[in-house]
């Protein structure tokens, strides 16, 4: 599946509809703050579960020959502190090729994780059968702790008030962490930027 840009306006994401459908495929617009959003909300839980850091990021875009500028921008989307830099980075509209590096990422990061987030997701519903308060389980307490500082963080330089209750947020992205884990994980996290 391929995405790409529409030329009359660099503000809008086009993505496909699936080619498997009887139906002509027909192309649906996302505006790019939403996928950039989406696609730094989910690369923040997955530096909060497994503990990345700048450097590792930098040398996964190394690995699936992401170019170095990309992979900075990459990089400083999970940047370890308030700066101007990720302040910056977050402001800027999101290129397609961006957006794909970001993808590749973020599925070859679960997929060399998918066992901590299958424990993570099984903690969580074993803590959801039993009627248990998800944070007295140690993995599943630090991950919502250190989700909601990153999100905050996140924000933080908006004028708006984060839009998301960040708890609610980080068990979704937790759950979706395990669907882009799996082989076919890059078009799961490709299709959910349709919505």
């Amino acid at each position: 599946m391929v995405i790409s840009a529409t030329p009359s306006n660099a503000r809008v994401f086009v993505l496909p509809q699936r080619q498997d459908y009887i139906q002509p495929p027909l192309a649906k617009t996302v505006p790019l703050d939403k996928i950039r959003t989406k696609l730094d909300m989910t690369l923040l839980a997955l530096k909060v579960l497994i503990g990345f850091n700048f450097e590792s990021i930098i040398q996964v875009a190394s690995k699936l020959n992401i170019p170095p500028k990309i992979a900075d921008e990459l990089a400083l989307a999970v940047g370890e502190e308030k700066g101007e830099k990720q302040v910056v980075s977050q402001n800027q509209p999101l290129k397609v090729e961006e957006a794909q590096s970001f993808i590749l990422v973020i599925c070859h990061l679960a997929k060399q994780n998918q066992a901590l987030i299958r424990r993570a997701v099984a903690l969580m519903e074993q803590m959801g059968a039993q009627n248990s308060k998800l944070q007295s389980v140690t993995l599943l307490r630090e991950y919502l702790y250190n989700f909601k500082k990153a999100y905050q963080d996140y924000y933080w330089n908006r004028e708006n008030t984060t839009p998301d209750n960040p708890e609610t947020l980080a068990l979704k992205l937790l759950v979706d962490l395990l669907f882009y884990s799996a082989p076919q994980g890059c078009n799961r996290l490709l299709s959910s930027l349709k919505y």
